[in-house]
């Protein structure tokens, strides 16, 4: 059994795109845990929340841009594209509500299931990740 040259450069697509989603999943779960840490009083813990935030929503948005442009003709890039942008915005809505909760707005009854959510959308970015190049 062979392998044709298009299928292996989708391999690879899949096993890039797959690291970057799994890099997007994994900056999200570790805001839980910063947040957790700061709701424990530990100081250090809201620059770490902020400045991983402000590092998925960058990472977000450049991966959709990225994906938009390079995974047009890949069998189920589109979809991956647009998980990704779900994502971003997600996360946008997510930043501005941490920034208004911070500031003293009573958000944080939206801020937090938001966040369980993302986890969930950027695991499903995942899974799509894996799927690239296949067709169904």
């Amino acid at each position: 059994m062979t392998i044709d040259p298009g299928q292996r450069s989708a391999s690879r697509a899949g096993l890039l795109w797959r690291a970057v989603t799994i890099l997007l999943a994994a900056a999200l779960f570790a805001q839980a845990i910063f947040a957790g840490e700061m709701l424990s009083g530990e100081a250090w813990a809201r620059a770490a929340h902020m400045a991983t935030a402000v590092a998925v929503l960058a990472g977000s948005g450049l991966a959709t841009l990225t994906a938009f442009l390079a995974l047009q003709r890949a069998p189920n890039g589109m979809r991956m594209g647009f998980i990704l942008l779900a994502l971003t915005a997600g996360v946008f809505v997510q930043f501005a509500l941490g920034r208004m909760t911070a500031k003293g707005a009573n958000l944080l009854w939206a801020h937090l299931p938001l966040g369980v959510a993302l986890v969930g959308l950027a695991i499903q970015a995942v899974r799509s990740a894996a799927g690239l190049g296949e067709t169904r």
